[in-house]
């Protein structure tokens, strides 16, 4: 074979490589919408919270959570203990009807799936009407076969984001 086709050859085969490690590169910095399984699992958990600050059940509250987890709001940031949850959960009561709207579910990462959505209903937190409604999100890690809380946010919605 002649040395000039060899050298050729070993160009095209490096280019080649190079081009498909790019391409793996580019495609694994890219967050991954879930599968529907996984977003479905994810969903139903947050539902699950929902229902259960809806019932004031604080042991089904912190069985969806499963762990500590960091919860900001507009008084800031706090790290929510399970073990401190029937003290804190009785300060916020949701009314029935609370809803979960516009669920959007992205992989972070192995096992990290964020969750968006808006929900809206009423409340009453310390004796004062909840805003309503609320874009919240909520962060969820995968460990031991089970999804568990590791963060939550919750922001008024603007006047234009608002349900009619």
């Amino acid at each position: 074979m002649n040395s000039r086709i060899v050298v050729a050859f070993a160009i095209a085969l490096q280019l080649a490589a190079t081009h498909a490690a790019a391409a793996q590169a580019a495609a694994a910095s890219k967050p991954a919408a879930p599968s529907a399984s996984v977003g479905a699992a994810v969903v139903a958990q947050e539902q699950a919270i929902l229902d259960a600050i809806a019932r004031s059940d604080t042991l089904a509250f912190n069985k969806a959570l499963g762990s500590d987890f960091v919860y900001v709001d507009v008084h800031g940031a706090v790290r929510w203990q399970l073990s401190k949850t029937s003290a804190n959960l009785p300060a916020c009561v949701l009314g029935t009807g609370w809803s979960l709207d516009h669920p959007m579910t992205t992989e972070v990462g192995t096992d990290l799936v964020v969750l968006t959505y808006s929900s809206s209903g009423k409340a009453m937190c310390d004796g004062h009407p909840a805003p309503s409604p609320v874009n919240s999100m909520s962060v969820w890690r995968k460990r031991g076969g089970r999804w568990l809380a590791v963060a939550h946010s919750e922001t008024p919605a603007t006047a234009s984001q608002a349900k009619p």
